[in-house]
């Protein structure tokens, strides 16, 4: 028979370790495009009910995240109204990492008003690249997208 005493000690042993494996941070990425997703009658990528992302210039034809020499325009938004409510005023940062190079650049940085900003990035290589968010330097969203030549 175990003492009562040991069996509170194990238990609370066991616990213990099962918080500190369940608050533990995977630092795996999923390599895959995040799926587009709809939001107020548009398509855009990112993080569903969080944030999204359109292009709203350069060809029909071409890709949504284009490999060119010019930039391209993209309208943001900050869809979380949970959070998004003291976004206005705030600085908000774009950082993109390439798969293959594991090279990260600033895309993007200004200031958020009304949920929603624009900005003008171009990525320079095609393939996967994750995009982060933050606001106020802090990770708000991550997503991949894959950066196309046109075809």
């Amino acid at each position: 028979m175990i003492p009562v005493r040991l069996y509170i000690v194990i238990t609370i042993l066991f616990l213990s370790s099962l918080l500190l494996v369940g608050c533990s941070e995977d630092n795996t990425i999923d390599w895959k495009p995040t799926p587009a997703f709809i939001s107020d009658d548009m398509d855009l990528h990112g993080t569903k009910g969080k944030f999204g992302i359109r292009k709203v210039n350069g060809e029909d034809v071409e890709p949504e995240f284009p490999v060119v020499d010019q930039g391209r325009l993209y309208q943001l938004y900050f869809l979380d109204s949970t959070k998004t409510k003291g976004f206005n005023g705030k600085t908000y940062k774009m950082l993109a990492t390439h798969k293959d190079s594991e090279e990260t650049i600033e895309l993007y940085e200004d200031s958020i008003e009304n949920n929603q900003s624009g900005a003008k990035f171009v990525l320079e290589k095609t393939g996967l690249w994750k995009i982060d968010v933050l606001v106020d330097n802090e990770l708000y969203t991550s997503f991949v997208v894959e950066a196309k030549t046109n075809e």
